[in-house]
């Protein structure tokens, strides 16, 4: 039995050719593609020859073993291949990939950022020589015959000294700008007669700091992937046949970046290979071919012929290629969301942030209350006012509060940020494990209740920890990485901006277990965003950003005759408004310095949360006695019950802290 080919399988897809019929894109192409036009092309210039035309596709009487030029519009029209400008894809001319597209832009352009064009210096021929895209922080991977181009093919195969290899992220439609890292060194190519086709490359020393670019992740499951794309720069090379009417359509458009949509043909096309039906030419070599829901690669793209097959290696064999390399990369699920309907997708979302298939949450401990001691030392969470909790996000157990290792997060589900985070300090057994390289989506909420890396991009915001990073890392050594890891998810940050002076915010924790006894050495803190009707959002996330934190430091201290054990308490609230928008504090403090100390029965009134017995162990706030008398007095004169300069102190430098 004869294997379908790309043509055919795409002339499976029904609800796209037979939505040609219906709206005028097929004019539109056949416009653009004649324009300026001397080639010799047949006409196709009437609307009759294009409706005979795809008549006869649709009816599988198209010899499309050697289309004409009707018939190849009618193809490149139905599975196009879309221009990338400015990081982002054109508009599809046909409704129907709009509907399946669009929902999934940023996810798409996730995976367009983080491929690139290999480019090659003082070779003999050739200037660029395929298609490469990021799998690690500072790993490329791409196929063997493109390296084979640029490599000594020695017993250990190393890069050619004469030729100075780079990647180019740019490359697009209409712009001469370039994002050019040099490649230093060769990881990995497969054996001449291995199927799986593929080389990692590794940046030269330094440079994965300067880029700003996230990993593609690789997912395995290759049936859950309903519509997927790839990222390449189509070529027209010798290999094609200059009078097809497919590589004429391009108008010489070629070796910039594109984006092409399609399907999955035959996912066990041969163990370590599955087939596609995107549209690919000569020097797609090496493109990403992904999930679009997901942005997370299904496989690498390693030739073919034009319209008949596209070949690509499996993921899970680039996983294990990784592996072996001693380059650990997660492997990750696609994440459980509907299939395109046409409904607006989530913004923000990112393709870096699939899910891990090996998350377990189940031996978290989270924030212990009673790390301070029980009864009266006891500190639950702090609690949410009913309208908060109704926006609090939920995880499938309708569990409200994430558990991680000696801390615990609670969302806001419409901010997509934290309500607030608490955590455990045990300042007498503090590790310092090496910091984790990627922050992670969080599995145990849907996409859109979180914000993850695509609120950081292109603009002044920092990937900011609330429960700082070392914080929870205490304890056992497997506990402290595990906490060091968990740290790293994303309902733990928050966006702060790159200039935030935080020497003081990020001290405090410090200089109050310094002044703890040493045989407790014990403190619990508390973190979370002040949220804002009028906080700014970031249009390429649809997220708000809020313009102040708080902070609530907890600890013990001996008192009395007995010296037993009583709560003691300080709040903070740090402000990123001057930074961010021109002016200072009017709204909430009247001027615009970054750190102070206010009460927490103050920062209760601008948060909305309950702090339980903090108000009463507050170093600096109102005993309950004067709290009562103010209350009468403000219910007898009808005027607030204190003003705020009553409620707050600035910060110059930790001294200036009441303890």
């Amino acid at each position: 039995m004869t294997a379908m080919n790309v043509l055919q399988s795409q002339l499976q897809d029904r609800e796209v050719f037979s939505g040609l019929k219906s709206n005028n894109a097929l004019k539109a192409t056949a416009e653009t593609v004649l324009k300026g036009t001397s080639n010799g092309l047949e006409s196709v210039r009437t609307a009759p020859d294009l409706e005979s035309a795809l008549e006869k596709v649709v009816a599988g009487k198209a010899d499309l073993s050697a289309p004409g030029t009707a018939e190849a519009i009618i193809m490149v029209t139905g599975y196009p291949s879309l221009m990338v400008k400015n990081g982002d894809f054109e508009e599809p001319a046909e409704p129907v990939w709009r509907s399946r597209l669009n929902p999934h832009r940023e996810a798409i352009k996730g995976v367009i950022r983080s491929v690139g064009r290999v480019d090659l210096k003082n070779h003999p021929s050739l200037k660029w020589a395929g298609t490469c895209w990021l799998v690690d922080d500072d790993v490329l991977i791409t196929n063997r015959h493109v390296a084979e181009l640029f490599c000594e093919m020695r017993q250990t195969p190393q890069l050619r000294k004469d030729i100075q290899v780079c990647v180019d992220f740019a490359e697009e439609f209409g712009s001469d700008t370039e994002l050019e890292y040099l490649i230093g060194s060769l990881i990995h190519i497969e054996p001449i007669d291995s199927i799986v086709d593929l080389a990692l490359m590794r940046l030269a020393k330094n440079t994965a700091g300067q880029l700003k670019l996230e990993p593609v992740p690789l997912s395995t499951d290759l049936r859950s992937a309903e519509f997927i794309g790839t990222v390449g720069y189509p070529a027209n090379d010798l290999r094609n046949n200059p009078r097809d009417p497919f590589i004429r359509i391009f108008q010489g458009k070629f070796e910039k970046k594109r984006f092409a949509p399609g399907r999955i043909m035959d996912p066990q096309h041969q163990t370590e290979v599955f087939t596609h039906n995107c549209t690919t030419l000569g020097g797609n070599s090496g493109s990403a071919v992904f999930d679009v829901r997901t942005g997370a690669a299904l496989g690498l793209h390693f030739g073919g012929r034009p319209q008949e097959q596209n070949y690509a290696v499996k993921a899970e064999f680039i996983l294990d290629r990784l592996r072996k390399s001693q380059i650990h990369v997660v492997d990750f699920r696609p994440r459980d969301t509907p299939r395109t309907n046409g409904a607006a997708g989530h913004a923000g979302t990112d393709p870096s942030e699939a899910r891990p298939l090996n998350i377990n949450f189940d031996d978290r401990d989270g924030y212990d209350p009673n790390f301070l001691g029980d009864g009266d030392l006891s500190l639950p969470m702090p609690l949410l006012n009913l309208v908060q909790a109704a926006r609090a996000a939920e995880t499938p157990d309708r569990d409200i509060v994430l558990k991680y290792r000696h801390f615990s997060v609670i969302m806001n589900a419409e901010r997509r940020l934290a309500y607030c985070a608490a955590s455990n300090i045990d300042g007498n057994s503090l590790r310092n494990p090496r910091r984790a390289s990627k922050f992670q989506l969080d599995p145990r909420l849907p996409v859109e209740r979180q914000a993850g890396d695509a609120l950081y991009r292109s603009n002044d915001f920092d990937r900011g920890h609330l429960v700082r990073r070392l914080d929870p890392c205490w304890g056992e050594e497997d506990a402290a990485r595990q906490a060091n890891t968990d740290s790293m998810f994303y309902p733990n940050i928050a966006p702060q901006h790159k200039d935030l002076n935080q020497k003081i915010w990020n001290d405090l924790e410090e200089h109050i277990l310094q002044t703890v006894d040493d045989r407790n050495a014990r403190v619990s803190v508390f973190v979370g965003c002040i949220f804002g009707d009028n906080d700014p959002e970031l249009r390429n996330s649809g997220v708000k950003v809020p313009m102040e934190f708080w902070k609530v430091i907890a600890s013990t201290a001996p008192s009395g005759r007995r010296r037993q054990q009583q709560l003691q308490a300080q709040a903070f609230v740090m402000s990123q408004r001057s930074l961010v928008k021109p002016g200072d504090l009017e709204i909430v403090f009247g001027q615009g310095f970054e750190t102070f100390q206010i009460t927490v029965e103050q920062l209760e009134r601008i948060t909305g949360l309950d702090f339980h017995k903090l108000k009463d162990a507050d170093t600096f706030g109102l005993t309950e006695r004067t709290r009562e008398r103010m209350r009468q007095e403000s219910a007898e004169t009808s005027r607030p019950a204190a003003s705020l300069d009553s409620h707050f102190k600035r910060l110059r430098e930790l001294e200036d802290i009441v303890m």
